[in-house]
């Protein structure tokens, strides 16, 4: 067991179906809270692999589309993941074969949770098929039978602006509803030396930016003593210029190599230079 968050207290987690004490599971398992995941900026599944052990992230389609490898679990071209991603216990959509992108920990799963865990080793006998590397459950805030909330700002460099709210309402005895919202909103870090000012028909001023609102609504209804309804409802929405791959490297020789030579001698002075001419470069994510 690793704890990212205090060992002294009594952490709960979902790693075997049910609420048990993190001490009482007996498997390899990484935990944090939503303080410590707000302490370390974990704002998108890269992020997470950053810090946790044996976990890693193949963000080759950005950080909105990172799919999780653990122990060395990898994704194969023409089969699924290794590692299932869960919100509230229900398996999030993955993708198929020949796309390593997109599973589950998009832009704003990161914001109001009760924990993250990572979950080491096969999981196929409680999670599923497609677990043989892991999984990794994010587990929201279940609403709470308080008045509660909070508003939060960030900013940063490269003009970056992030605002949460949420509000915890019970409503009644038998009825709690709990509402938040989160927008973030960064510049990229790479920049494109193909863009020009003022000019038509050219691509993007930088790439790796960030620009997403998401939006989730939980109730929990005490139906009977013994009987409980807990609905999610949630929304996402991403729109970005995405990622570009960089040259370092072009042949001597062959069909336009002159070409990708200038690329790689105007990109070789600056690390985060990249070159992408593409006027409608894009990647936008709808997820409800």
């Amino acid at each position: 067991v690793q704890y990212a968050v205090d060992p002294s207290e009594d952490i709960i987690v979902t790693a075997r179906r049910t609420d048990e004490r993190l001490q009482d599971v007996p498997i390899s398992i990484t935990v944090y809270n939503q303080q410590q995941i707000s302490n370390r900026n974990i704002v998108n599944g890269g992020d997470l692999a950053t810090y946790t052990p044996s976990l890693s992230a193949n963000g080759r389609y950005g950080s909105n589309n990172t799919s999780f490898a653990i122990r060395g679990f990898i994704q194969e071209g023409p089969t699924s993941p290794s590692v299932g991603v869960y919100f509230a216990d229900v398996v999030a959509p993955r993708a198929n074969g020949g796309t390593p992108a997109g599973n589950g920990a998009g832009p704003g799963s990161f914001f109001d949770l009760q924990n993250v865990q990572v979950l080491k080793g096969p999981q196929g006998t409680l999670f599923g098929r497609n677990t043989t590397g892991g999984a990794v459950l994010l587990v929201p805030q279940k609403p709470t039978d308080k008045w509660e909330g909070y508003v939060e700002g960030s900013i940063g460099n490269y003009e970056m602006r992030r605002a949460q709210a949420v509000l915890n309402a019970p409503l009644s005895d038998n009825l709690r509803i709990r509402l938040g919202v989160d927008h973030h909103k960064r510049s990229g870090y790479l920049n494109n030396i193909a863009y020009v000012p003022n000019t038509p028909l050219v691509g993007p001023k930088d790439f790796a930016d960030v620009n997403y609102t998401a939006a989730r609504l939980s109730v929990v209804a005490d139906l009977t003593s013994k009987l409980q309804n807990y609905t999610i409802a949630s929304y996402s929405h991403s729109d970005t210029n995405g990622v570009v791959p960089k040259m370092v490297f072009a042949p001597s020789a062959g069909y336009r190599a002159a070409n990708y030579t200038a690329q790689v001698s105007a990109l070789r002075e600056n690390f985060y230079d990249v070159s992408n001419g593409n006027p409608y470069a894009q990647q936008k994510i709808e997820q409800w």
